[in-house]
């Protein structure tokens, strides 16, 4: 018997065993009835024989099964991943009960009277392959899932430590501007003015990341992009008067785009360089108007990216995940500023990129379309 027949045959038994181990393994708060152990269960099976059957060079038992999903629709697999997410489970148990479903059919196939036949590697094979597709679709699925839910509660949590965080810095600055006030607790109310200023700022990074994700949404205007910069860079200067931060502008810079973005970006790349550049060596802002475009440069000396992160220096995760002891401890920072000027110079049409060696310092050079792609 091929194994296509042998898993229509057999079908209530792999389910049995299937419900069994779902059991086994269920979250310790729920107690879930047949049908959701079986979740989807069925349907699969019945895409894995259609995918054994498709395979057959004989064109024996070719017809369409239940619960095969049509083009485009989502696949029991997929949908199977999702309502083990809700119910609960974890990654390493949604992989488990595919290796038990495995282990199941094989083996139960496995000790039907043999026949030695041709066609027992074939379509040991082919099912290996149409089960391994429905794990990928699975676990693609259910990270899908994972993310966004992710994603949704950092909105959440970005919004809601507004509230407080704002009653904060009001709070910090009446105490600042209280003439009643001793010297040493002024201090105080300052450091705790600037240290909210800074939270602000992280929570705009995340929640920015996060919407990144979702798709960067612009409202583009005329803007006089050279003017745009002069303003970033005192407001920069202003709050590090330490700093030489150095800015020129040559041509035409007016041209259509989100000025709220443009001005972030600008703002991420010339903090990114006060953070990494020499304290000793000027931060160099030059923004260059022409036909069609325009060109921004920031350049700073100073110690160069490392030639093995330059490739995913707009990606922070990647970046913490190919060195994490870089990016941990004391000082540790997950550059989100460079990553959410990248997503909104491409959703300009543009594009962002850098060049860092110690002879010539690091410089990152953005050319934006004058007119929205």
């Amino acid at each position: 018997m091929r194994l296509a027949r042998f898993i229509e045959h057999a079908q209530e038994p792999i389910l049995q065993g299937w419900e069994d181990f779902a059991r086994s393994i269920q979250p310790p708060h729920r107690v879930m009835d047949t049908i959701e152990l079986r979740d989807h269960a069925a349907e699969m099976l019945c895409e894995i024989v259609q995918v054994l059957d498709r395979s057959r060079p004989d064109g024996e038992g070719m017809a369409q099964p239940a619960g095969h999903a049509p083009a485009g629709a989502d696949s029991a697999a997929e949908i199977h991943a999702m309502h083990r997410l809700r119910c609960g489970f974890t990654i390493d148990q949604l992989v488990a009960e595919y290796r038990a479903l495995r282990a199941s059919i094989l083996h139960m196939w496995s000790a039907r009277s043999k026949t030695a036949t041709w066609f027992e590697v074939e379509d040991m094979t082919r099912f290996n392959e149409a089960l391994d597709r429905a794990l990928g679709a699975s676990v693609t699925r259910y990270a899908e899932m994972g993310r966004q839910a992710q994603d949704i509660f950092i909105g959440i949590l970005g919004h809601d430590i507004r509230t407080p965080l704002h009653a904060i810095s009001i709070g910090a600055q009446v105490l600042m501007r209280s003439e009643s006030l001793e010297d040493g607790l002024a201090g105080v109310a300052s450091r705790i003015f600037n240290s909210s200023i800074r939270i602000s700022g992280l929570v705009d990074n995340l929640l920015d990341f996060t919407s990144a994700r979702f798709g960067m949404q612009l409202s583009p205007r005329p803007v006089d992009l050279g003017a745009l910069a002069e303003q970033v860079t005192e407001e920069i200067r202003s709050a590090h008067p330490n700093r030489a931060i150095l800015l020129e502008v040559a041509g035409d810079c007016n041209g259509s785009w989100d000025s709220g973005r443009i001005s972030q970006v600008i703002s991420n790349l010339v903090s990114n360089a006060l953070q990494h550049g020499s304290a000793a060596e000027a931060i160099r802002v030059s923004l260059t108007g022409g036909t069609d475009s325009a060109r921004l440069s920031v350049h700073n000396f100073g110690m160069p990216i490392p030639a093995d992160e330059v490739a995913y220096i707009f990606e922070p995760l990647r970046r913490c995940a190919r060195s994490p002891e870089r990016h941990h401890g004391h000082g540790a920072h997950l550059g989100l500023g460079l990553y959410i000027a990248r997503e909104v110079i491409a959703a300009h049409g543009g594009t962002i990129s850098v060049v860092s060696n110690a002879m010539r310092g690091t410089t990152f050079t953005v050319d934006l379309p004058k007119r929205q792609a």
